[in-house]
């Protein structure tokens, strides 16, 4: 994969991470596979390329389709938190890089995580539970603080919420990952119409081999 290639799975791994938090702060439900996906990219260290960190493009179906309709201008109004949530995960990846003792706590309570799954075959709601209180002792102190927006009642579940937590931590992991591959606010904003143009190609590719 070359590096444009690379910076659209980034992305789309930040705007799949926002659009399923969305879902479930809405109606509680969200696809599973793509939070399998999402939750599993933040156990894949030391990875040679992105495509290593989600494992399969095709996982990534929900945020190509988010990528292409937000950069691309034909996103509906209904879905405005989505940016909302995409843009705090750049600002609070960047807050995190410039703190490497933080960094360095979070990714050992990601190894431990990652072991205890391995190791004890934990119960996928039990490593979910885990990332969540990860997100609280590390993610929420910082800010921008992540006002998620949605219905009461699903904001209220505590199942519900440790996903959203997990899920936005796997979206500032997709951000960092952005940045490491040279991303800015500036390269998307002049390769904008690059980044469409491959998220779409690299959708219809996965669509053809599914």
């Amino acid at each position: 994969m070359n590096r444009v290639e690379e910076q659209t799975l980034a992305l789309a791994g930040m705007f799949q991470a926002a659009v399923l938090v969305e879902a479930l702060a809405s109606d509680g439900h969200c696809d599973r596979a793509a939070l399998d996906c999402s939750v599993d990219s933040l156990f894949t260290f030391e990875a040679p390329s992105a495509l290593e960190v989600f494992g399969d493009a095709n996982c990534l179906a929900i945020g190509f389709e988010a990528l292409v309709g937000y950069l691309g201008g034909q996103a509906r109004q209904s879905g405005r938190n989505v940016a909302y949530y995409v843009m705090s995960m750049f600002k609070l990846a960047a807050r995190l890089q410039r703190n490497p003792a933080l960094a360095e706590t979070l990714h050992k309570g990601l190894v431990k995580a990652e072991r205890g799954q391995r190791e004890f075959e934990l119960p996928r709601e039990q490593l979910i539970g885990h990332l969540d209180r990860l997100y609280q002792d590390n993610i929420s102190p910082l800010q921008p603080r992540i006002m998620v927006r949605g219905e009461p009642s699903c904001l209220r579940d505590a199942a519900i919420a440790a996903r959203i937590r997990a899920l936005l931590l796997a979206g500032i992991r997709a951000a960092v990952l952005w940045r490491q591959l040279d991303g800015s606010r500036w390269r998307l904003l002049v390769a904008r119409r690059q980044f469409v143009d491959t998220a779409r190609r690299l959708r219809e590719s996965g669509q053809d081999t599914a």
